[in-house]
């Protein structure tokens, strides 16, 4: 195998509005399905992490929202995601709601979108969500490593 070949690149997006609330989508695909997770998606070739996260967020959520994406990285996970086990690098940003509501934008990806208060998250998150929540909350960042064993 070349150097980087079956590495899969992700990138998402921990969505705040101003009453510190978290947007979370309930999810559909394969990879952590009926798990709560954040708008993401994976990087093209030669696409750089911020536009990644902007055309993911427009992809999503359609373009009735405005989120305002932070250089801020809030954890880097590393695993290999069920069922495929794949090489998995996801950089999670911060971003800030400016206004406008979500959509379902991918109705074979995600069921819904709703605002969680933290002390209020629904039990069943995708990995490394719970991880970004407590570094945006202690302003912190943190790299994950063998969530799931290689």
């Amino acid at each position: 195998m070349k150097e980087g070949q079956g590495i899969m690149i992700g990138v998402d997006v921990a969505v705040f509005d101003s009453a510190g609330r978290v947007l979370l989508g309930k999810r559909l695909s394969k990879v952590g399905y009926g798990q709560w997770g954040f708008p993401g998606g994976h990087l093209k070739q030669n696409e750089k992490l911020l536009d990644a996260a902007d055309r993911e967020i427009d992809e999503e959520l359609g373009c009735g929202i405005e989120i305002e994406v932070s250089k801020k990285v809030l954890v880097a996970r590393e695993d290999r995601l069920e069922p495929y086990r794949l090489h998995h690098i996801t950089i999670i940003l911060e971003g800030k709601h400016i206004g406008g509501e979500a959509m379902v934008n991918e109705p074979l990806r995600c069921e819904k979108w709703e605002w969680f208060d933290y002390d209020n998250l629904p039990e069943s998150l995708f990995a490394g969500i719970k991880e970004a929540l407590d570094n945006q909350r202690n302003n912190e960042s943190t790299v994950i490593t063998g969530l799931n064993s290689f």
